[in-house]
């Protein structure tokens, strides 16, 4: 129970003077403001009584791993020794002003505030590495720069690779590129065009050579009667015969008697049709 009540009354104890510091912190960064922006004094506290506890705190309970707590505790150091400082420069001056000391020259007063702007930014730089030194971040940089090298020596790889790879791959597709060009150049021989080539690489079997389909409009053409003489002739060197749409008896009647001699030769009796008249 006693010792209970002593750390109790240590707390206490601690609590008092961190008040009575802080007011007199808060009142010399005051000094420092135009009286529009008296305000700001408290948020320059955080760097000092306020910056004290929070570190000690963070020490005690926030912190993870060597990098953290060190970084904690040494602010903790930092901010008690800025804290003294301030007070007591608050203190020298408002004593300097009403004579009981000597008053503070500007040299003075400006190392106090360089002091005061040093404290504040120091707090500014541990808070990042407080951050940046947790171990979970730093477990997960760990793993990214793993990862980073596997990738660059993969990427180191595959640019060794890509030469002897090209030295394999270059007669392939050079092959097939001019199997591909002669092929659709052969198949427009005679046309009198120009084939229209396609860039994607394919190989000969997917892209046969095909004659290109001419479409012919149809045209009314005048009655030619010598050319349907030649068509019978042709028909009637076939072995078929065909019967044209005009009249022309001498013709039919050739192809029917050649018609009938075949039946007959057929049968093994050769005989002559009379003609028709």
């Amino acid at each position: 129970m006693f010792k209970k009540i002593g750390i109790l009354l240590v707390t206490i104890l601690g609590g008092a003077l961190l008040v009575y510091s802080a007011t007199r912190s808060l009142d010399f960064i005051e000094l420092t403001l135009p009286e529009d922006r008296k305000i700001l004094a408290y948020f320059g506290l955080a760097a000092l009584d306020g910056g004290l506890v929070a570190w000690l705190l963070s020490y005690l309970y926030g912190s993870r791993g060597a990098w953290q707590r060190a970084i904690s505790i040494l602010m903790v150091i930092v901010d008690t020794l800025g804290a003294i400082a301030m007070f007591t420069f608050d203190t020298l001056y408002n004593t300097g002003k009403a004579g009981m000391t000597n008053a503070m020259t500007p040299e003075q007063m400006t190392n106090a505030v360089l002091a005061l702007s040093g404290i504040i930014a120091l707090n500014i730089i541990a808070t990042i590495a407080h951050h940046i030194t947790d171990p979970d971040k730093l477990r997960e940089q760990a793993e990214e720069e793993a990862f980073a090298k596997v990738e660059d020596a993969a990427l180191k790889q595959i640019s060794k690779n890509a030469d002897s790879l090209a030295a394999q791959l270059a007669p392939v597709t050079a092959a097939d590129w001019q199997a591909q060009t002669q092929a659709k150049y052969l198949s427009y021989v005679g046309t009198g065009k120009l084939p229209v080539l396609d860039v994607t690489s394919q190989t000969v079997s997917s892209v046969p050579a095909m004659q290109p389909l001419n479409i012919v409009q149809p045209q009314a053409n005048p009655f030619n009667l010598s050319a349907l003489w030649t068509g019978l002739f042709k028909a009637k060197n076939d072995g078929r015969t065909y019967e044209s749409v005009t009249n022309v008896p001498a013709v039919v009647n050739e192809a029917k008697t050649e018609s009938t001699e075949e039946a007959v030769k057929g049968d093994g009796e050769s005989f002559t049709e009379a003609p028709n008249k």
